[in-house]
């Protein structure tokens, strides 16, 4: 039979789901690691999740199981906090409890998760939302082919050269350092290719037929009248 765990109802103050309430905090340290659990997160973000126990931080206060095949497993890392229940459905096998499984490195988690949130950052810049489909195609281009960024309207190209909007035209394009002279024309060049990819993708689509308009005919004047 499984050994379900709860955390305390009264989710304020220190003792919220159990973060700073010691005798749950030792509940969790006891258990064994690589024993089998099923454990139930907290709303707002309430799931379920069945795995194997990888190890405990008391210090950080985290959890962190594996779930899948143990070839390739996923890691779930799992703050105290975020727990309401905690069910141990079997003890580790004696293979599973000789290992030597070391500390978990709570730094290099946070770098990767720093990472990711910078990476996003860094996209989303690239994405101008107070332009259309075709300027952002532009843009893309050219940071692709260089390394561009938005300022306002306007498209940065290494630092070297502007396209200024809303045209977006080949005369739109300026050097705006004395080392930018040979990139300019560059730039001009990716900027013709999308306008003239743009061009033949319009004429591409099928053109739908003119309905007529009939206008109703208005009867000559009486002569006389």
């Amino acid at each position: 039979m499984a050994d379900t765990a709860k955390w305390p109802n009264n989710a304020a103050g220190k003792t919220r789901a159990g973060i700073e309430s010691r005798e749950w905090t030792q509940q969790l340290l006891n258990v064994s690691i690589g024993a089998r659990v099923r454990v139930q997160t907290a709303p707002p973000s309430p799931k379920t999740l069945e795995g194997n126990v990888f190890t405990i931080c008391p210090q950080m206060a985290l959890l962190a199981i594996s779930t899948g095949p143990p070839s390739s497993p996923t890691h779930h890392i799992l703050p105290f906090s975020a727990l309401s229940s905690l069910a141990v459905l079997s003890l580790p096998s004696t293979s599973a409890t000789s290992r030597n499984i070391g500390p978990l490195d709570t730094t290099a988690l946070l770098d990767r998760a720093n990472t990711a949130v910078a990476t996003a950052k860094e996209k989303a810049a690239k994405v101008n939302k107070g332009v259309g489909r075709e300027i952002q195609e532009i843009f893309d281009a050219l940071d692709k082919q260089f390394s561009a960024r938005w300022k306002e309207k306007d498209i940065i190209v290494m630092e070297r050269v502007v396209l200024r909007g809303p045209g977006y035209r080949v005369e739109d394009c300026k050097v705006i350092t004395k080392d930018g002279e040979g990139l300019l024309g560059r730039v001009k060049k990716v900027l013709e290719n999308e306008r003239k990819r743009a061009l033949q993708r319009e004429g591409s689509k099928p053109v739908k037929p003119a309905v007529p308009t009939i206008v109703p005919a208005v009867p000559a004047p009486r002569k006389g009248g």
